[in-house]
């Protein structure tokens, strides 16, 4: 079983949740980091002290999961680039130097619709090349916070399916 492990503070808890929803019959395991435990990817949703962040950067170093997504509109997860170690690092955010951002974002009644900007390459978890393209999402809900929550969510959708069965259709998220 693949296993994503969320870290940061209590604003993280929605988007573990979310996940753990998305993926739960994808057969995918969602939880809290383990600091005891290796993970396939590692996804940081905010770091918000140097204890936490001396926490995280041990737990990087001795299990180094080969992929890392975090919130690039975060200030301090740009502290992750200066770590001397081999992982991936995708940035997921509305800063348009994000690794992955969200564009056209429109506001219904239903939900929010937006475009799924990968605006850098990387690989997924398959050795697959993920290049700079665009997908539409539609979140089922009203809170905006989602449009973060579907980033992550789409994100690791990426790395962890065929590049080809993936972005045959758009992608309908029903929170």
């Amino acid at each position: 079983m693949k296993r994503i492990f969320v870290f940061g503070s209590k604003s993280a808890l929605p988007l573990k949740e979310f996940l753990e929803v998305f993926f739960r019959d994808l057969g995918i395991s969602v939880e809290e980091i383990n600091y005891n435990l290796y993970c396939d990817v590692l996804v940081i949703y905010d770091i918000f002290d140097k204890k936490l962040m001396n926490s995280l950067k041990n737990y990087i170093n001795n299990f180094s999961p080969s992929v890392i997504i975090a919130n690039g509109d975060v200030k301090d997860v740009n502290l992750l680039f200066d770590m001397d170690i081999n992982f991936t690092l995708i940035t997921v955010g509305l800063n348009p130097r994000c690794t992955v951002t969200a564009s056209s974002i429109v506001y219904e009644e239903q939900g929010y619709r937006f475009n799924y900007c990968v605006q850098r390459a990387f690989n997924n978890l398959k050795g697959q090349l993920i290049e700079p393209m665009e997908i539409p999402v539609e979140i089922k809900t009203s809170e905006q916070y989602n449009i973060y929550n579907s980033l992550f969510a789409v994100t690791l959708l990426t790395l962890f399916k065929e590049r080809e069965k993936f972005f045959e259709s758009p992608v309908i998220i029903g929170v």
